[in-house]
């Protein structure tokens, strides 16, 4: 029996490693590391629209992926990552609490789960990730994935919208990844291509996103 997302574990140790300023310099044995950032336009409207596209799911949609959200239980309480100083620890427990975007879409929150379908040469793979954290600051808003039992990869992707001083809107992607099943491992270097083609699709979508 296949046990549902929800339900599922993280695949990957380093739990909330994105988070942390220098993780690029110590990743996990194994894994590759992406850095990524884009310039996706200007004004604070610009940047509004971005952070909710970014909460709910537009970014993988737009760049071609189909995706199944499992929200949280009702009721339940989520312990996300967080840091002091330079280890992990786990910030004090929080009450969901629903968001919604400019279309009535709920925003996602930490502890949701969501079943990411991507189409290759006619087949179809599943990509299940967990929301590990979501970050609101200022002039800056992310959120964190992590990959679970039965993604085709292994680690942690973290998008970060950010307004500058002048009013200038950026995209920053990180990512920790290494295969982590057999056939992906097996199609090492069509994996690779893969995701930077996906890559490089998130770091243009929030171009297009209509601004009110």
């Amino acid at each position: 029996m296949t046990t549902p997302i929800r339900d599922r574990p993280t695949n990957y140790g380093a739990v909330g490693a994105t988070a942390h300023f220098d993780f690029h310099r110590f990743p996990p044995k194994g894994f590759e590391v992406v850095q990524l950032r884009s310039r996706i336009g200007h004004g604070r409207p610009r940047y509004d629209a971005a952070v909710a596209a970014l909460r709910t799911w537009k970014i993988q949609r737009l760049a071609g992926i189909e995706v199944d959200v499992v929200g949280t239980e009702e009721g339940t309480v989520y312990r996300p990552v967080g840091f002091e100083g330079t280890e992990a620890t786990r910030a004090a427990s929080i009450e969901p609490q629903q968001d919604f975007g400019p279309d009535g879409e709920p925003f996602l929150q930490p502890g949701d789960s969501v079943d990411q379908r991507i189409r290759w040469a006619g087949m179809q793979f599943h990509a299940p990730m967990r929301v590990i954290a979501v970050e609101e600051e200022p002039s800056s808003h992310g959120v964190i994935l992590g990959t679970l039992e039965g993604h085709p990869e292994a680690g942690e992707e973290r998008f970060t919208v950010e307004i500058a001083e002048d009013e200038t809107v950026f995209l920053h992607f990180r990512a920790i990844v290494r295969d982590a099943t057999w056939w992906a491992k097996l199609g090492a270097p069509i994996a690779k291509a893969t995701r930077a083609r996906y890559h490089d699709r998130y770091m243009d979508v929030l171009r297009s996103i209509d601004v009110r």
